[in-house]
């Protein structure tokens, strides 16, 4: 009985460590994320990749328009060729 204690006991903190250690890259647990303004955080943004400037000159109000643009995070995650489904750009939020 006592055999059977020690290997429960062993599982369990074996089965512990291993959940902690094999965690899910998230987004929002990135430090490059950024959490849009006006929407949930499903539309959050990579700030690894900012979009390209078509036209900087904002045609309603004749100002030049410096705002930078990134794109979504869930674009960048389902593309291997950028971060991918692994996060291989991740680096975790401190």
């Amino acid at each position: 009985m006592n055999a059977m204690l020690k290997r429960i006991t062993c599982i369990s903190i074996l089965s512990r460590f291993l959940t902690s250690q094999i965690r899910p890259k998230l987004c929002i647990d990135c430090k490059f994320y950024t959490k849009p303004f006006f929407a949930n955080s499903e539309f959050g943004k990579c700030t690894l990749f900012p979009k390209e400037k078509v036209n900087d000159y904002f045609w309603v109000n004749g100002k030049n328009d410096n705002n930078t643009e990134y794109k979504y995070c869930s674009t960048l995650r389902s593309c291997d060729s950028m971060c991918g489904k692994e996060g291989k750009l991740y680096e975790k939020r401190v």
